[in-house]
């Protein structure tokens, strides 16, 4: 399973975490990313709005990385970077572009 599918089915799970949990409290809320002022928007929606749209944005978030992986992997054979066991090469790479434009 594709990371853009994983995605969209956390995004059905925290769906139906609201709406089972609704059910359960007896609370009409909206469906997540929804608004309709004649639901209740308490803590609980207001919580799932933020997961879902954290969840969602891991659809740009995780090709960047990837990306910055790649990019580390060639910093790392140029011999520009070394990666320690531990560290990730997203993050090396992106600490060495960084330092090279004076930003870290």
């Amino acid at each position: 399973m594709d990371h853009t599918a994983q995605i969209d089915r956390g995004l059905e799970l925290l769906a139906l975490c609201q709406s089972l949990q609704s059910e359960k409290d007896g609370v009409d809320r909206p469906a997540p990313f929804a608004i309709d002022k004649s639901k209740t928007l308490d803590q609980f929606a207001k919580d799932i709005n933020a997961a879902c749209t954290n969840m969602a944005a891991l659809r740009k978030l995780i090709p960047q990385m990837l990306r910055l992986a790649e990019l580390g992997r060639k910093l790392e054979s140029d011999g520009k970077l070394d990666v320690e066991c531990g560290d990730d090469y997203s993050s090396a790479a992106l600490n060495f572009v960084l330092r090279e434009h004076g930003l870290k």
